[in-house]
């Protein structure tokens, strides 16, 4: 059939197998092609989520990549974000980068990047510092050579880097945390939970005077411990404790500590850390037992102090039973502290301290009330017991003699004893009946024990109330200073001294013989005396002021007073402030002033005298040692006492040592007034004795300044004026 055909449909059929054949190709090739399209955009994807994965990775890891090429000579550094369109680039040559790194790192940077280059080192990784944003900040950089040409240069370098600055500050700060564990001076631990040492510092070694660290290693911090102890329980609940104990050591004393423990829970492992410091407070512990010695015994006798006393009172009082309390107060301690000197006294003080504690410390406590008072408090005794312990203790008190200045001072007592609560219910009370027992057996004599009587109590708060209301008289100004008169043999005026006299509104007329010791005994006389010497400037100055001329007055000075080296300056401030010539004053001093400090009395006398005051020694032939003052010491005026005047007129003995002793006084060249002249009897021998002036009630008796002045209206025809 084939034959049948002609040649152009052989050929058009030829022509359509041909066509058809290279449909058939060219749909293949199109199914190829799109098949091989398929495999290309698949491989696309995945490499676009591979760089997307990479790019994530490095985000997630901070780090930052950069790639470097040989045939640019530029360091491309991108740091990835989740979002790709933010990213951060930096571009810039090598010498770019290095011109932002720290200088110290300079130099270790170059030597590796050479040595990727051209050393044949594979691998760069090395941190520096470097300048970002005008902030130093670490950086750790990695690289890998991809490529290198046939001399083996690098070609191309890629790597990472990465912001390193605050795991470097936190390796930093462990470090200095570490540095300061170690040479810290308080000592530190690492516990287990069990108290176990894990780790310490050198201070902990050596509070424990351990040979070194591994020998603290694995002890227990418990068992080092003497008193209070970590209570585990405790640490567990509250996470942290604080208190103090004693660590016992090796070798040496044991040592007062402060702990501190806390718990530190080390997230890396499953069990946790303490952490526990300690500080010596040896030296605050002994502080506090000094401040309690201070705060509780007296720090020269180490006796009880008032606090302490209290204390026992107070156990004894909540006990319910009896007990006594010894009241003692030395007596001549401030002879012996004003002539020997405080270091003597205070051995003295020392002494009876001592005394007191073996006579009364094994059967109840002693005290230092304070001065020179002492309190003996004693439980179950009788009242006769201690009055025989009380005179034994005087005895034993008196057998010490001080011996200064050629003088001999010797200490004693005076000891009241009251008992609780048959003379006084209250604590308070019972040591007030014992206090005025005491001074009831000073007054018996002194040396003298004396148990407290009904009614004794009473008068003594007398006295006390008679202390508080001339103190007040003092400081008010209250008290009067009269005028008694000084006359020659025609009954002519020639001075007058001035006398104080206090009337109380409690007490009434206070006789000076009363007063006057009280106010010696409690410190009040140096007031008296400068409102004395006021008094008398005031006088002479009116005196003046009223008639043109004045007498001389004299006023009487205590020993403390005239001891005190302040007063030259006070009374010659006075007299100033008075416009009144020292010399129109007479001190009158007695002998008792020598045998307090003859020294010191000698330099006091010369001060006064330098400033033109005249001294006058009273109570002369009262005492024992006047005839040697007179010769050791010159004064201008010696008033004779008053007991020499007595009788002269009935007793030849009497007169005939008067009279002897104006004689000598008068070959002394010394100005004598006679005290006690009260008997018209008594001029005649007067006369005789050739006698200067007199005082005494014949003439008048103490009177105010306008009584006085009144009587004598005429001052000039009675005394020369003294120029």
């Amino acid at each position: 059939m084939g034959a049948d055909l002609d040649p152009l449909e052989k050929k058009l059929r030829s022509l359509e197998r041909r066509l058809q054949r290279e449909k058939t190709a060219r749909e293949n090739a199109e199914s190829l092609l799109l098949l091989k399209a398929d495999e290309l955009y698949n491989s696309l994807l995945f490499s676009q989520q591979s760089q997307k994965k990479l790019e994530l990775a490095l985000w997630a890891s901070q780090e930052s990549f950069w790639d470097w090429q040989a045939s640019h000579d530029i360091i491309d550094i991108r740091a990835f974000t989740l979002n790709s369109e933010s990213e951060s680039t930096w571009s810039g040559t090598p010498i770019d980068l290095m011109a932002l790194v720290h200088e110290d790192d300079l130099e270790n940077l170059q030597f590796q990047w050479s040595m990727a280059l051209h050393g044949g080192r594979e691998r760069i990784e090395l941190s520096f510092r470097m300048s970002i944003q005008g902030q130093l900040q670490w950086v750790r950089l990695r690289g890998r050579v991809l490529k290198r040409g046939s001399s083996g240069e690098a070609l191309q370098i890629v790597g990472t880097t990465r912001d390193i600055t605050q795991q470097r500050e936190a390796e930093q700060s462990f470090q200095l945390m570490a540095s300061a564990f170690a040479n810290s001076r308080e000592p530190m631990l690492v516990l287990s939970p069990s108290l176990s040492i894990n780790e310490c510092n050198e201070a902990f070694v050596k509070l424990v005077g351990a040979p070194d660290k591994m020998a603290c290693i694995n002890l227990n911090l418990n068992d080092l411990l003497k008193g209070e102890k970590v209570n585990t329980n405790s640490l567990e609940h509250k996470k942290q404790l604080r208190f103090e104990s004693v660590i016992v050591p090796r070798v040496g004393e044991h040592t007062a500590v402060d702990i501190s423990v806390s718990v530190f829970d080390n997230y890396l492992e499953a069990s946790s850390s303490l952490i526990a410091t300690m500080r010596d407070i040896s030296e605050r512990k002994r502080n506090e037992a000094r401040l309690k010695q201070l705060a509780l015994y007296d720090e020269l006798t180490g006796l009880n102090n008032r606090s302490a006393l209290r204390d026992i009172f107070q156990q004894l009082f909540d006990s319910h039973g009896d007990f006594l309390v010894v009241f003692i107060d030395l007596d001549g301690f401030k002879a012996i502290n004003d002539t020997a000197g405080h270091e003597k006294g205070d051995i003295e003080l020392q002494r009876v301290a001592a005394l007191l504690t073996a006579s009364f410390g094994p059967f109840g406590d002693v005290a230092r009330w304070g001065g020179d008072e002492f309190i003996a408090v004693l439980s179950k005794q009788n009242i006769k017991w201690a009055v025989e312990k009380s005179e034994a203790l005087i005895r034993l008190i008196e057998e010490d003699v001080v011996v200064t200045n050629k003088v001999e001072l010797k200490l004693s007592a005076s000891i009241g004893i009251a008992k609780f609560p048959e003379h006084n219910d209250s604590i308070e009370g019972v040591v007030q009946c014992a206090d005025a027992a005491m001074y009831h057996a000073k007054k018996l004599g002194k040396g003298q024990v004396n148990v407290y009587e009904d009614g004794l109590y009473e008068r003594m708060s007398q006295q006390v109330s008679m202390v508080n209301d001339l103190r007040k008289a003092i400081e008010k100004n209250l008290l009067d200073y009269y005028i008694q008169g000084k006359y020659d043999l025609q009954g002519n005026l020639k001075g007058g001294e001035v006398l104080c006299r206090w009337i109380s509104g409690l007490h009434g007329v206070v006789p000076p013989l009363v007063f006057i010791p009280i106010a010696e005994a409690h410190d009040l006389d140096c007031q008296i005396g400068l409102q004395a010497l006021e008094a008398a400037c005031d006088y002479i100055a009116m005196m003046e002021a009223q008639q043109g001329e004045s007498i001389p007055l004299s006023i009487n000075i205590s020993v403390n007073q005239m001891l005190d080296t302040d007063f030259p300056a006070q009374a010659t401030k006075i007299c100033n402030d008075s416009s009144v010539r020292t010399n129109m004053i007479e001190l009158e001093l007695t002998e008792s002033i020598f045998i307090r400090d003859e020294k010191a009395a000698l330099a006091a006398l010369n001060s006064l005298r330098e400033v033109g005051f005249r001294l006058s020694l009273d109570d002369f032939g009262s005492g024992f040692s006047s005839l040697s003052y007179l010769r050791n010491f010159h004064f201008e005026v010696v008033k004779v006492d008053r007991s020499l005047v007595k009788d002269i007129h009935n007793n030849s003995k009497a007169n005939a040592l008067f009279c002897g002793l104006v004689a000598m006084l008068n070959r002394l060249q010394i100005e004598i007034v006679v005290e006690g002249v009260e008997q018209e009897s008594y001029l005649p021998f007067m006369e005789n004795a050739d006698v200067n002036l007199m005082q005494g009630f014949y003439f008048d008796k103490p009177m105010p300044y306008d009584q006085f002045l009144a009587r004598h209206t005429n001052l000039s025809d009675t005394f020369p004026s003294r120029k």
